[in-house]
């Protein structure tokens, strides 16, 4: 998986219901690089979350229809978490690891986290942690073609 980049700078402002900015600004730096600042919003912040992010389609035309992603003041609350997300998946392989998996940033051998390939009512999804930020991520496709969805993910995130 490639390094996670950002493109723009922009400052997120503080409101109890989203997060503190801090948080927020953190958790776009940890967003695919498929989605940029006009395509993102702050969204009311999920019990154990610091910042909840929601994500329009990708710029990218075999990019993501609308994903999430979220961060936690702990790691642990969204391996959890993420669990609960993929129990209503059909999953299947994320390359050629079986689901779920965990995966390395760039040249890294280290784990970052762990990363889920499969279907949700008839749409691919993946679904992945990063340990290092404590965020949890979900993205769809508009179709079911999961292979394409996961390169995209890999190739992006």
């Amino acid at each position: 998986m490639s390094g996670l980049a950002f493109a723009g700078a922009a400052t997120a402002t503080a409101d109890p219901n989203i997060g503190g900015g801090a948080d927020i600004n953190t958790l776009a730096s940890a967003l695919p690089t498929g989605y940029g600042l006009n395509n993102r919003t702050s969204q009311t912040v999920p019990g154990g979350a610091l910042a909840y992010l929601r994500c329009g389609q990708s710029p990218d035309p075999s990019g993501p229809v609308p994903g999430n992603i979220s961060s936690s003041a702990t790691a642990a609350r969204w391996r959890t978490h993420s669990r609960g997300v993929i129990g209503g998946d059909t999953l299947t392989n994320c390359g050629d690891k079986p689901s779920p998996t965990p995966w390395h940033q760039g040249s890294s051998t280290a784990n970052a986290g762990s990363v889920a390939c499969g279907t949700f009512q008839s749409r691919a999804e993946i679904v992945w942690t990063n340990e290092a930020e404590n965020v949890l991520g979900v993205i769809r496709a508009a179709g079911n073609d999961v292979p394409s969805l996961y390169r995209w993910w890999r190739d992006n995130g």
